[in-house]
């Protein structure tokens, strides 16, 4: 029993943190970790490390390109 308390004694802030903020998670991260997982097991490797990289920056949405929309003086033109 000591030793339970113990242990509840030594995590009470991250015990309480779980209580007051119930909808936030590590699942995303945890997604995202398996998607690359699954990449590296499909690619056997790829020569080079950036492409790689970039691959996994598209796949798993955390780079979007930049795109250029015209603004409303420039339609009007």
């Amino acid at each position: 029993m000591r030793r339970v308390l113990r242990t509840f004694k030594k995590y009470n802030e991250y015990i309480t943190h779980t209580l007051a903020y119930p909808t936030l998670t590590n699942g995303p991260i945890e997604g995202i970790n398996n998607s690359i997982k699954t990449l590296k097991g499909v690619a056997f490797g790829y020569r080079n490390f950036v492409h790689f990289r970039d691959r996994i920056l598209l796949m798993s949405r955390l780079y979007q390109p930049e795109t250029k929309r015209a603004s409303n003086s420039q339609k009007a033109s």
